[in-house]
């Protein structure tokens, strides 16, 4: 018989998602959940008896039978979690961001360090969309010859959440930490080099006369360490519904994704026949993502996301958010 991975949620807002994915796989087994929200709790309570509902996170992180700990709690108390995790010898299904400052991610990696049979991954989703894949391959193929530039924008759309939600009640929220983070793992996924060096500003006119205040706009200049040149732009203002623009430009070929459609180009001709691609986020890619994770602790098979990816992501947006306050190009601290 196979063993069931006992599972503890902190945090049911995204949570709500991960809860989903575990109770579909039947490897996984959820048996404790936290919440600030006593009213969720007590809904949740009475549909799921033999489930532990509880309001203090630390019931479910000193649970010893728990085996995994899926944390989509608010950005600030990331890294207090994720310290409790490994120091209770949980593996840890993380929500971007893995946490918000350079003294918490030195201690994370200390941390993980020290226990090394501890497993971490997160929730870079658009690792498995279909048009992402398709890009990869050609990109390894060397379809599009040698890539050169790179543009990606996160535009968020939902203007509400950051005004008048937790994101403006927390001591700190970054627009890349919390969305450009997508757009960064996608490219260091798709190029397999890290990035050298950054320079970032950011601005907060859409949100100047709001609770939010922090930047709602924050825009970088990459360089990699094999010279590509790259654009990523966190937009939580957008005038618009959520969706990402993403474009990768070779000099064999171009792929460009603007809002809901993506195509290829293999031509400077106009006149070129161009077969354009749907970019659907279906439920089951993003699931993907951590039923990777789940195998990879039952078989120890190796993730989609693993534990580098997501530290040399979160490197590279520190970087970025030390670059807005300095206003100088930032190295990259791995």
């Amino acid at each position: 018989m196979k063993k069931i991975i006992k599972i503890g949620i902190i945090g049911l807002g995204v949570g709500l998602k991960h809860w989903e994915t575990y109770e579909k796989n039947p490897l996984c087994e959820v048996v404790a959940i936290a919440d600030f929200d006593e009213k969720k709790l007590e809904k949740y309570k009475k549909k799921f008896p033999k489930i532990e509902f509880v309001k203090d996170a630390n019931k479910v992180l000193k649970n010893k039978s728990i085996d995994l700990i899926s944390i989509a709690s608010y950005d600030n108390y990331h890294y207090k979690h994720i310290i409790k995790s490994i120091k209770n010898d949980k593996h840890i299904f993380i929500e971007k961001p893995l946490c918000l400052n350079y003294l918490e991610y030195f201690k994370i990696k200390e941390a993980l360090l020290s226990k090394p049979k501890i497993k971490i991954s997160s929730n870079f989703v658009l690792r498995n969309s279909p048009q992402f894949l398709e890009l990869k391959k050609k990109i390894n193929k060397k379809k599009l010859g040698d890539i050169y530039y790179i543009l990606g924008e996160y535009n968020y759309g939902r203007l509400k959440k950051i005004t008048e939600g937790w994101r403006s009640k927390i001591p700190f929220y970054s627009v890349m930490h919390g969305g450009g983070l997508h757009i960064i793992d996608l490219m260091l996924w798709l190029i397999k080099k890290n990035v050298k060096k950054v320079i970032a500003l950011g601005n907060n006119i859409s949100t100047k006369k709001t609770k939010f205040r922090f930047n709602d706009l924050v825009s970088s200049l990459m360089e990699f360490e094999n010279g590509i040149t790259a654009n990523v732009t966190a937009n939580f203002a957008s005038v618009t519904d959520h969706h990402h623009t993403f474009s990768v430009y070779g000099t064999e070929g171009t792929f460009i994704q603007k809002y809901q459609d993506a195509t290829f180009r293999k031509s400077r001709n106009k006149n070129e026949k161009i077969k354009i691609i749907s970019c659907n986020y279906l439920n089951q890619n993003k699931s993907f993502i951590l039923n990777s994770f789940i195998d990879s602790i039952i078989y120890k098979k190796q993730p989609v996301v693993t534990k580098n990816d997501i530290l040399k992501t979160m490197a590279v947006s520190l970087a970025v958010e030390k670059s807005v306050k300095s206003k100088m190009w930032e190295k990259v601290t791995y």
